[in-house]
C-alpha cells in the first residue's frame, strides 16, 4: 500500500437502510490503480467500521491515470 489517497464526498446517512454512502475518490499518482480491498481498509479506518461492513463498487480510473472514483456503502 503505497501512497494511494482516498477522500469521500457527498456523504450522506442512510438511517432507513441503516448505513452511510458515499462517492469515493482515489487517487494514486505512481500506480495504474488501487484495489478494491485497500480502498476498504482506508475507509474501515477513517469511519472506525469493520472492514467486511464496508461495501466499494462501481469505480471508473480517468483517462490518464491518477485518479479513480466510485461509490461506497459503510452498514452499520
Amino acid at each position: 500500500m503505497d501512497s494511494i489517497t482516498v477522500r469521500t464526498r457527498q456523504f450522506l446517512t442512510n438511517r432507513l437502510l441503516a448505513r452511510k454512502q458515499m462517492v469515493v475518490d482515489v487517487l494514486h499518482p505512481t500506480r495504474a490503480n488501487a484495489s478494491k480491498d485497500e480502498v476498504r481498509d482506508k475507509l474501515a479506518a477513517m469511519y472506525k467500521a469493520p472492514k467486511d461492513n464496508v461495501i466499494c463498487f462501481g469505480f471508473r480510473t480517468q483517462f490518464g491515470g491518477g485518479k479513480t472514483t466510485g461509490f461506497a456503502l459503510i452498514y452499520d
